[in-house]
């Protein structure tokens, strides 16, 4: 083991050589202004002296022996550091300026060592400090020993003179070089209003986007005929009219703008009190009693909307002989004794515990004979001797029980499934049971469709509850048409082939009896700077995979549309682009963390740690999105967001880096005639407006206006700029390859 050395690290010798050779040379301090600050000086004598040779050469004065000894005299600073004897004996030591490079790098590799034991005390002292949280402790003992890691260490107060320099040479270089003072992103009327991304800048882009948020392939949506398909199948027949909740709290027919498949991702199941399950990505928003919130933004225990009713029947016509034959082999698989020959199609047509499909398109009467029918295998209704009433169907098929759950609801029916362990012959069986909730459940389900063979407990049930009032959902009964459903599990299925559709005016639709909203800008800007400007960029998504951003960045690169490179459906001439793209792709520095509920405080630590490890500035710190990130506390979501945007900047300042988050917008715009995003639509724009420096809105018309005559131009505004211009710009934007495209030529600026 090394001894230690109890001195303070120092090279007194290195410091006079210094401070000889720039009283010996005039061009010495400008080889060592850049690479010494101050505080590297150990001895405080030598670090006045030199503090007066930077001041000297910000003025473009000479630093030599009358020139030093005259500032530090007229600020009587002079006998301090020892009078013109010390600065003689400086001068009379030095011959040459030759080394003074080296000697810079030794003093401040001193400095540094000596910074470093100030950290670690600090350290030592944050590990005894059992009143902060150790998530706080450990960010801060690594923010200690990073910034040791910086080439330029901090230096404190510095008097605006030697700020005005460096700013007026900055821009004379730029006025000479026509180049921009922040780092491009290749789209040439962006640069031009904003000059590029200014280092430390907090970059919010916000916008209503129509790709992301979306639902698992095998969810259910009811069409306009009745039938139910899932929304694979309506995404590749493209012209069904779908269920749609309107601004006046009731459901009305619409047809999808767009239909769009965007791969696999991520899913998350929801289950509500009443037993619905939905699967979808994190980022799709549901409609809360606050308006509409994305899944990562719920919790166990909030509300949503689902359907009270949807009264949809078709047109399609069948014998009742046919129904109840279907009835019976669904219910439990026996057909009626001495049936009719014209029951034989129906008896193959279904299977035990599965609703055929055409049963859903069939006329109101039908249905409702259907459910009567099925309701007499394995239904009930009672009365309790305490005057409770039961009214339910039970089955050990759930895709049965659920069907008939939506079958229900077509007739303002509300159910709520659950499922029980039950004994049967000396086993253990799993029962999906349905329980009709409320009074007006009960009564609708009474007068409209009934229970055939038991029609004594049903007018028992009914009597019952001729006096009772419906208490379900009444402190929630904003709407008539809507249930606030309360949600009970939030779980991770893995990633699963997912869809979207755009949806006209209203922006959502009904899928598995639940509400939902339909659905890269910031990706483009990213690339542009990693492959324009070589600079690393760190891009943190909090939804998308790596390999979904790297697909669509190579469907970009490779001029290939992304949903043929998910299936691989790529023709043979095709491969060069794709070989071509990869080796395109890979010389970027570009880097990923897809990891889920990131905070700021593990992505400030990747960050430094990309910082130290690539050892050049970074280009970019991209977000998606901000309203993703754990807040990491107790706090209210408005309170996390607070802090969230003011560490961001912290960091921007910290780093030197722009740092680019994109954000949801509020359902205020949806309200609006003129759907174009404002300010103050940013979803708790208080502190996301107060603390970013840039803000741009993103807007496509055509996702509001199929028929526009800018079909496929994006709009970008600035709407807030604290160092520039606002306004508007155009871009072109080409959805199978998720690329934005300048309007404009380049030229200047």
């Amino acid at each position: 083991m090394a001894e230690i050395n109890n001195l303070p690290p120092a090279s007194i010798e290195a410091e006079e050589a210094i401070l000889g050779g720039i009283l010996f040379d005039p061009e010495a301090i400008t080889r060592v202004a850049e690479l010494v600050v101050k505080d590297g000086f150990y001895v405080k004598a030598h670090q006045e002296i030199y503090q007066a040779a930077l001041a000297l050469n910000t003025k473009g004065k000479p630093t030599d022996f009358i020139s030093i000894s005259t500032y530090l005299s007229d600020r009587d600073l002079l006998e301090r550091v020892g009078g013109t004897a010390k600065l003689a004996q400086l001068l009379n030591r030095t011959v040459s300026a030759v080394n003074i490079d080296r000697y810079a790098k030794l003093i401040m590799e001193k400095y540094i060592r000596r910074q470093l034991i100030v950290s670690g005390n600090e350290i030592v002292d944050l590990g005894y400090d059992n009143a902060t949280e150790l998530e706080l402790v450990l960010d801060s003992a690594e923010q200690k020993i990073f910034r040791l890691t910086q080439e330029r260490p901090q230096e404190g107060l510095v008097p605006i003179a030697e700020t005005l320099v460096n700013t007026f040479n900055t821009i004379e270089e730029l006025h000479q070089e026509t180049a921009l003072p922040g780092i491009p992103t290749g789209y040439y009327d962006l640069d031009a209003m904003t000059s590029g991304f200014s280092r430390s800048d907090l970059i919010i882009i916000a916008g209503r986007p129509s790709m992301g948020k979306c639902l698992a392939a095998d969810s259910q949506l009811v069409c306009q005929d009745g039938s139910v398909k899932t929304i694979e199948e309506i995404y590749h027949t493209q012209q069904d009219s779908l269920l749609t909740l309107q601004s006046d709290w009731k459901f009305d027919w619409t047809k999808p703008s767009a239909f769009i498949d965007d791969g696999i991702k991520p899913v998350y199941r929801v289950t509500t009190r009443l037993g619905r399950k939905i699967e979808t990505t994190l980022t799709h928003p549901f409609l809360t009693i606050e308006g509409w919130r994305s899944l990562g933004m719920l919790r166990v225990g909030n509300r949503i909307a689902v359907p009270r009713r949807i009264e949809v029947f078709g047109d399609g016509v069948i014998s009742e002989a046919e129904v109840e034959s279907i009835a019976d082999v669904v219910g439990n698989g026996k057909a009626i004794a001495n049936v009719a020959q014209r029951r034989q199609d129906a008896e193959e047509e279904a299977e035990v515990g599965v609703i055929p499909r055409r049963v859903f398109s069939l006329k109101l009467n039908l249905i409702a004979l259907f459910l009567n029918r099925l309701f007499a295998t394995d239904g009930w209704g009672t009365v309790l001797e305490s005057g409770q009433w039961q009214l339910g169907y039970a089955t050990v098929s759930e895709k049965l029980a659920r069907q008939i759950q939506h079958l229900l609801l077509r007739f303002g029916v509300i159910t709520a499934l659950k499922d029980r362990g039950v004994k049967y012959e000396n086993e253990s069986r799993q029962v999906w049971q349905l329980d009709i909730i409320d009074v007006k459940s009960i009564k609708n389900f009474i007068d409209r469709i009934g229970i055939f063979g038991k029609e004594d407990a049903i007018e028992a049930v009914k009597e019952a509850i001729s006096s009772k009032r419906d208490p379900a959902n009444k402190e929630l009964n904003l709407a008539n048409e809507v249930y606030w459903d309360e949600i009970v599990s939030i779980e991770y299925i893995g990633k699963q082939q997912v869809y979207d559709l755009t949806i006209p005016e209203t922006h959502n639709f009904v899928a598995n009896d639940i509400c939902v909203h339909n659905t890269a800008f910031s990706l483009c800007v990213a690339s542009n700077i990693a492959r324009d400007s070589k600079l690393p960029v760190a891009v943190f998504s909090l939804e998308m995979s790596r390999e979904q951003l790297t697909q669509r960045l190579l469907s970009s690169e490779a001029k290939i549309p992304s949903n043929r490179l998910r299936s691989g459906r790529i023709a043979q001439n095709e491969f060069g682009q794709l070989i071509s793209g990869v080796e395109s792709l890979s010389a970027l520095p570009i880097y990923i963390d897809d990891t889920a509920n990131l905070t700021v405080m593990q992505m400030r630590s990747q960050v430094r740690r990309l910082q130290a490890q690539t050892k050049d500035p970074l280009g970019l710190v991209m977000i998606d999105y901000l309203q993703l990130m754990e807040g990491g506390d107790n706090d209210n979501r408005v309170q996390q967001l607070s802090k969230m945007t003011r560490s961001l900047k912290g960091l921007a300042r910290e780093l030197n880096v722009p740092i680019v988050a994109l954000s949801q917008l509020s359902r205020g715009v949806e309200q609006r005639t003129n759907k174009r995003p404002m300010l103050s639509d940013l979803r708790e724009s208080g502190s996301i407006e107060q603390d970013a420096d840039l803000v741009m809105m993103i807007y496509r018309d055509e996702y509001y206006n199929p028929d526009t005559p800018d079909r496929g131009i994006t709009e970008v505004s600035i709407v807030k700029h604290r160092n520039g211009p606002v306004g508007t710009i155009k871009l072109l934007f080409n959805a199978e390859l998720t690329k934005f495209e300048s309007l404009a030529k380049p030229g200047g600026y």
